[in-house]
């Protein structure tokens, strides 16, 4: 009943940019060379997809091996591998080991070509309906099983030393009426070297014009993000995302020029542990994902922001030297006047904080972005809007501080709308015998999760670990045990330890945020 979600401290977090790979189409590098240059960096990995027609196919990689033997990329390009062509074969038959051969013939050829050190994405998105891999029909344990095959084999080529991302698809297929469920198919940790997932901006929820409603779609969808991220977690592995992007389908389910989805991605890539992720520069049958191609101009200046310089990996906030003390960013209240065409935010920081936060404003269909100077640890915005932006009165609005010689940085995302949230604690936050206990209620007409963040500094750093509970009939309450290694690290902490209740919005009731200094910590 109880949602867990713990957050990397940002110490260890992603940096976006720099672990930004493409594909741009089969074994080509110009067209990774015209990404390059349109996002304005070099990208640091390369995506490319082995043929699946026939077997023969399937193992004669000769071509894409020389395609980029030729090119600077050649040491950074991870491969996607077919587990059955389409000419036939099972899942059953694999796991009984009948197509090794094949794998070990693959191998070899890469071993050769001087690519034994790839990283190799076997039978990915198999908890959808569309490939011959897929694990319906309960076929999770043949699958897992296969792959074993597979992995064993191709290590036991000499000169092999692959990495293999076991890449499931972002929200599993539906089968018979039933739910397909990724992890039935875990081949064992010492099979895996990442854990994949493929996100597109693409959703057929009743309201997936709202962009916001679509990104929580992702977040929660079985096997989505926030299970991509726990699950990896409990098995000890890096996360990646092997293709990603927007998405202009041609049957309208898809989000379009969608600068929140870039913001939304590049945020959750820095918070979490990421080896790499892959845009998808590239179209098919269904849709047109590639991002410079001239029809999504807010998105791919968004793109080019976040992920074009290093800049982006503040999250577009003013720069700081990352100093000792936390930046205490309250937000007290958010508004949307519809009548003067005003956002309003009245927002409190640590008295010592300094400099500027960056402003961004997504409603109505149009993002607006500017920056306001912190002034006495206070920042108050009474900023004029377009029209449009203000028709509505609701949105979603993003305060991100960089902070500064002496504060951490630190970004509050809300949604405004036009009911109050009415967050009020009954309890906590506090820790006691290794549990954090908090309560509290809510506007009925709220759903979702209310997120309690312990914010609290190790060896100079800030970490921040967050805890959720869902929301239900107006209440909130959180009872969990602490893992070991947020224990730990209380443990090893200086200084206080404070906490953010944060209610980030949903439907028309505005999302709200509280902070406490949390009682009981050792």
């Amino acid at each position: 009943m109880l949602m867990v979600a713990i957050v990397p401290a940002s110490a260890s977090a992603a940096s976006p940019g720099k672990t930004l790979g493409v594909y741009a189409g089969p074994g080509a590098p110009d067209g990774v060379a015209q990404f390059e240059s349109q996002l304005g960096r070099p990208v640091s990995f390369v995506a490319d997809a082995f043929a699946r027609d026939t077997w023969a196919n399937l193992i004669d990689v000769d071509w894409w091996i020389g395609r980029w033997k030729a090119s600077q990329y050649f040491s950074r390009v991870a491969y996607t591998v077919p587990m059955l062509p389409d000419e036939g074969g099972t899942l059953a038959q694999g796991a009984s080991g009948q197509f090794n051969g094949y794998f070990r013939t693959l191998a070899e050829r890469l071993v050769a070509g001087g690519q034994g050190s790839a990283t190799l994405r076997l039978g990915w998105e198999f908890n959808g309906d569309w490939y011959k891999w897929s694990i319906k029909g309960g076929q999770g344990a043949t699958y897992a099983a296969y792959w074993r095959q597979i992995v064993t084999t191709m290590r036991s080529v000499p000169g092999a030393h692959f990495k293999f991302d076991w890449c499931a698809n972002s929200g599993s297929s539906y089968v018979g009426g039933t739910q397909l469920e990724a992890e039935t198919a875990w081949p064992g940790s010492s099979y895996v070297d990442f854990v994949g997932l493929d996100v597109y901006d693409q959703s057929w929820i009743d309201d997936r014009s709202n962009a916001d409603a679509r990104w929580n779609g992702y977040l929660n969808d079985q096997n989505g993000l926030k299970w991509q991220r726990d699950f990896a977690a409990r098995m000890g592995k890096p996360m990646t995302f092997p293709e990603w992007g927007l998405s202009n389908r041609h049957d309208g389910y898809g989000g379009g020029d969608a600068p929140a989805f870039i913001e939304h991605m590049h945020a959750w890539i820095k918070a979490n542990n990421v080896d790499h992720h892959m845009y998808f520069n590239w179209a098919d049958v269904n849709s047109d994902y590639r991002i410079f191609r001239g029809d999504t101009p807010r998105a791919a200046q968004r793109f080019r922001e976040l992920f074009g310089t290093d800049a982006g990996d503040n999250d577009g906030a003013s720069t700081g030297s990352e100093g000792t003390a936390p930046a205490r960013l309250y937000v007290k209240g958010v508004k949307i006047s519809r009548t003067s065409r005003r956002l309003r935010i009245d927002a409190t920081l640590a008295p010592q904080a300094s400099g500027a936060a960056r402003i961004t404003l997504s409603a109505g269909g149009h993002t607006a972005r500017f920056s306001k100077r912190v002034s006495g640890g206070r920042l108050r915005v009474s900023q004029r809007i377009s029209r449009g932006m203000a028709r509505k009165g609701t949105g979603t609005v993003t305060v991100s501080y960089g902070g500064d010689a002496a504060t951490h940085s630190q970004k509050v995302r809300l949604r405004v709308g036009s009911r109050k949230s009415k967050l009020r604690p009954l309890a906590g936050p506090r820790i006691g015998a290794n549990q954090l206990a908090a309560a509290g209620s809510i506007n009925k007409r709220a759903r979702g999760a209310v997120r309690i963040e312990l914010n609290f500094d190790v060896a100079g750093k800030n970490v921040t670990r967050a805890f959720s509970a869902k929301i239900r009939g107006g209440r909130w309450s959180l009872a969990t045990q602490l893992p070991a290694d947020v224990l730990a690290q209380l443990g090893q902490r200086t200084g206080g330890v404070t906490a953010s209740a944060i209610f980030t919005g949903s439907g028309k009731v505005s999302g709200a945020m509280k902070l406490y200094d949390v009682l009981g910590a050792r």
